[in-house]
């Protein structure tokens, strides 16, 4: 009788371990062909073919037609040329037709716009994931040649919140035809005061990166009032898709950013990461000071000003566990992102 129970519950163990959903991770990159590459990497290894769609809304795929590409999982790898649109592509792949993963690019480039980027696909620690399509980030949008009009328009974008002192804001294009546009200006430091360091050859890059560090923290403090706002358009699915900007959508943009997927139980780990990626979808040139005969400690204090580092957010992560324990009472004691709030955010922006 033992050893038949024994028996028994190892079929039960083994059964529930047979049925739960592999590990599967897809990024999607772009070259300037363009061709699309797919990566993709599964825990247990999966046997069978993945089966590629394409659609250029990531809610809707017709799988009930031909995939645009087939392959062995174990290539781990694709690269595919679809027919070109101005419309952005998202990709699901279906691997050995059971499980399904939507996939596009992260960033979508722009003329005149600067860190344009989705933050979907993120995966939170229920291993749900942000959907595509549904959350953008960026620089301002203030100007758009006509091809990068189109391709804007065809996001579909129904609100824009802005968070750009009132100085240094301009309203975005018309031609957008946004069913909102809200600016929420945030001011913290005079910026005029800042521009007069630096053209005075005052600013040194430790300074900088100190002044980074306290932007950071002064946005946690003093900003609230401006970010409780942005939660409670967040919190309205008839407003999606909203995309979040700032001059250069790196700091008031980007620490919005951190308090949604934080919202979302996002790991800290990949919040970094998403945080750091403004270095590479943001060149740096553009910034609007002519640097060419600055001294040289200048120029790096404008660099560092431009850089998105690590450090500069680790300090408001620990200033947030120490005053508040954890980032879920900063937003339910600050933000008034309760539990429930919290929640319908989640049913809102996870698939």
């Amino acid at each position: 009788m033992l050893n038949y129970l024994k028996y028994s519950f190892l079929l039960i163990t083994l059964s529930a371990c047979s049925s739960s959903e592999p590990e599967i991770d897809v990024v999607c990159e772009i070259d300037n062909a363009p061709n699309y590459i797919l990566k993709w990497d599964t825990s247990p290894v999966i046997d069978g073919n993945v089966k590629i769609y394409c659609s250029t809304d990531p809610q809707q795929f017709d799988t009930e037609e031909n995939p645009i590409a087939e392959c062995p999982i174990s290539d781990e790898s694709i690269r595919i040329n679809p027919a070109p649109t101005i419309a952005r592509k998202y990709f699901l792949l279906r691997f050995d037709d059971k499980y399904d993963r939507i996939v596009g690019t992260r960033a979508q480039p722009f003329n005149s716009v600067q860190n344009f980027r989705d933050i979907g696909g993120y995966k939170n620690y229920n291993k749900k994931r942000i959907k595509w399509g549904m959350l953008y980030r960026s620089g301002k949008i203030d100007s758009l040649d006509d091809e990068s009009m189109q391709r804007m328009r065809k996001l579909r974008l129904k609100t824009l919140i802005d968070f750009r002192d009132p100085l240094i804001f301009t309203p975005p294009p018309a031609d957008l035809k946004l069913e909102n546009s809200i600016h929420m200006p945030i001011s913290l430091y005079p910026l005029d005061m800042l521009v007069d360091r630096i053209n005075n050859h005052e600013l040194k890059r430790g300074d900088a990166c100190i002044f980074m560090q306290d932007l950071f923290i002064g946005l946690s403090k003093r900003a609230t009032s401006t970010y409780k706002s942005m939660f409670n358009q967040l919190l309205m699915p008839e407003n999606y898709p909203v995309v979040l900007t700032c001059n250069y959508g790196k700091d008031y943009t980007g620490f919005a950013v951190i308090l949604i997927l934080s919202a979302l139980d996002i790991p800290q780990e990949t919040i970094i990461d998403d945080y750091l990626l403004s270095n590479r979808y943001l060149d740096k040139r553009s910034v609007e000071l002519n640097l060419t005969d600055f001294p040289l400690d200048t120029q790096e204090a404008v660099t560092a000003l431009m850089a998105a580092d690590e450090q500069y957010i680790n300090c408001v992560f620990k200033r947030i566990e120490r005053k508040y324990g954890n980032i879920h009472n900063y937003l339910e004691q600050e933000l008034n992102m309760t539990p429930e709030k919290q929640k319908r955010l989640q049913e809102i922006l996870l698939q």
